[in-house]
């Protein structure tokens, strides 16, 4: 598969996702599975949706720019095994894993400049599907860098595997984000990964770092 494939389905599929969701959320069928109603909400109507769209392209430009301008640094058009995919999969989400849980804990909670930018973010307390996006720009820049660095790290890499890389980072943040606790086979870990990440956006002082797996916070005692 071609990288403009890969990235074209990803960004279609995340939307779909995204609304799916967000409907499941505003949904009277889904209401017991909503972790909190926020009746206080301060981000909504032209502020939430005018971010969350601008956000939306600009993710797309980025994610297509690095991509492309540094092609010759992260991919390979030689052929790779299934096992040989699989490992650098696993090697690039878990390296990211890693490094997001210190820069969103230390970066982002802690120091000065990025932390005005995060608090954008944490204006909303009770987050679903669309909030995803609610984010200050230099955010968006600084998660998808990172995703780029650390596939550098490990690849270059096929554009399939990078596809399954961006897949996992895109509906992962959509999906901590849903603000709903399906107890369902094959649901239940999402919905236990959207309730802590529904605590750490109560507050700026709270834990629950960790973007794809709870073992950072786990390792480190950030876990609530």
């Amino acid at each position: 598969m071609s990288l403009l494939a890969s990235l074209v389905i990803v960004l279609a599929l995340s939307g779909v996702l995204m609304l799916v969701a967000a409907l499941g959320y505003r949904s009277p069928a889904f209401a017991r599975f909503r972790l909190e109603d926020d009746p206080n909400r301060k981000v909504h109507g032209l502020g939430l949706y005018g971010r969350v769209f601008a956000n939306m392209a600009f993710s797309a430009v980025l994610v297509f720019a690095m991509a492309y301008g540094g092609y010759d640094l992260l991919f390979t058009d030689a052929p790779s095994s299934v096992w040989r995919s699989a490992v650098q999969l696993v090697a690039i989400l878990g390296i990211y894993d890693f490094l997001y849980y210190l820069m969103h804990r230390f970066a982002f909670h802690q120091w000065a400049w990025l932390k005005k930018v995060h608090v954008v973010h944490h204006k909303v307390r009770h987050p679903n599907a669309v909030d995803s996006l609610y984010l200050h720009p230099i955010e968006t820049f600084l998660g998808l860098f990172l995703l780029m660095c650390c596939t550098a790290l490990v690849g270059p890499v096929s554009p399939a595997t990078f596809g399954v890389v961006f897949a996992v980072y895109s509906f992962l943040n959509i999906l901590v984000h849903a603000g709903l606790d399906i107890p369902i086979p094959g649901l239940r870990t999402f919905g236990m990964l959207a309730r802590k990440h529904d605590i750490h956006h109560t507050s700026m002082r709270g834990g629950n770092f960790a973007s794809i797996t709870v073992l950072w916070d786990r390792v480190f005692g950030t876990a609530e």
